[in-house]
C-alpha cells in the first residue's frame, strides 16, 4: 500500500502549485502508511513534508439534531410564537417533546425570547437569531470554531467533543518528479555485462551506518588463576 501511496502523493502534487493537506488528499489513509511513504519519498528529497497537530470539533447526536433542526430554545420559541392566544405551560411538552421542554423553556426566559402570563407563554418578540444552531453548523462545517469562549461553553453543554488530529502538509521538493523509480541498492555482475548499470538509479550509500557489533575475544582459562595470584601476593 505504501507504495501505491507514494504515487498517488506525487500525483496529487503534480495537479497544484502549492502544497497538499494528507487529511484533505487521503482523508481515509492510516497515520502509519502515509508517514511510511513520506519518509521514502523524503529520503529522495522528491517531496518535503511537515507534520501539523491540531484539535477538532466533532458534534454529538443531540448537537447534530440541533444542527438539522434548530435548538430547545428556538423550538420553543416557535410554538409559543405560533400560539397566537398564548400556549399553556403544560402543553410545551407535546407540542416540542420533554427534552426540549425543559432544556429550551428556560434559555429562551434567558434571552428574553419568550414571557410568562399566568399560565400562558407568549411570544416576547417577532424573530430570533438560533446562535446555539449557526455555531454547531460553523463547527459541522470546519471542525471548528473561530471563537474559543464558544468551543469551550459547548464542550461545557456536552455537544462537542474534541479530537487531536494529525495530518501532513506536503509540497515538492528539489528532486521532485511525477514518477518514482525503483533505486537499486546493489551494483551486480548483470548490470555490469548488459550495460544497465549506465542508466539504473542506485540507492546511495550510507556511509554514517553502523557494522554489526564484533564480539571480543574469549577469555583466557589462566586469567582467572592470574587473577587469584594477583590478589593474594
Amino acid at each position: 500500500m505504501s507504495a501505491d501511496l507514494t504515487l498517488q502523493v506525487l500525483e496529487a502534487l503534480s495537479e497544484v502549485d502549492g502544497s497538499i493537506l494528507s487529511s484533505d488528499a487521503f482523508p481515509s489513509i492510516d497515520f502509519t502508511t502515509i508517514k511510511s511513504a513520506l519518509d521514502r519519498l523524503g529520503s529522495r528529497e522528491m517531496i518535503i513534508y511537515r507534520q501539523i497537530e491540531r484539535e477538532e470539533a466533532n458534534l454529538t447526536p443531540e448537537a447534530e439534531g440541533i444542527a438539522a433542526e434548530g435548538s430547545h430554545e428556538a423550538k420553543v420559541f416557535e410554538a409559543v410564537r405560533q400560539a397566537v392566544q398564548g400556549l399553556k405551560i403544560a402543553d410545551l411538552p407535546g407540542i416540542v417533546g420533554k427534552e426540549s421542554a425543559k432544556v429550551g423553556q428556560g434559555k429562551a426566559f434567558k434571552e428574553g425570547w419568550i414571557k410568562k402570563d399566568k399560565d400562558l407563554l407568549r411570544a416576547a418578540t417577532d424573530s430570533i437569531q438560533d446562535a446555539s444552531r449557526e455555531q454547531l453548523q460553523t463547527i459541522q462545517r470546519t471542525r471548528t470554531h473561530p471563537e474559543p469562549k464558544v468551543l469551550q461553553d459547548l464542550r461545557k453543554r456536552k455537544l462537542i467533543t474534541m479530537q487531536k488530529v494529525i495530518t501532513f502538509e506536503i509540497k515538492k521538493g528539489p528532486n521532485y518528479a511525477a514518477e518514482f523509480v525503483k533505486e537499486e541498492t546493489d551494483l551486480t555482475a548483470d548490470m555490469l555485462a548488459t550495460g544497465t548499470w549506465k542508466t539504473v538509479k542506485l540507492k546511495p550509500y550510507n556511509f554514517k551506518a553502523l557494522g554489526a557489533p564484533t564480539p571480543s575475544g574469549a577469555l583466557h582459562p589462566r586469567m582467572p588463576d592470574l587473577a587469584t595470584i594477583s590478589s593474594e601476593s
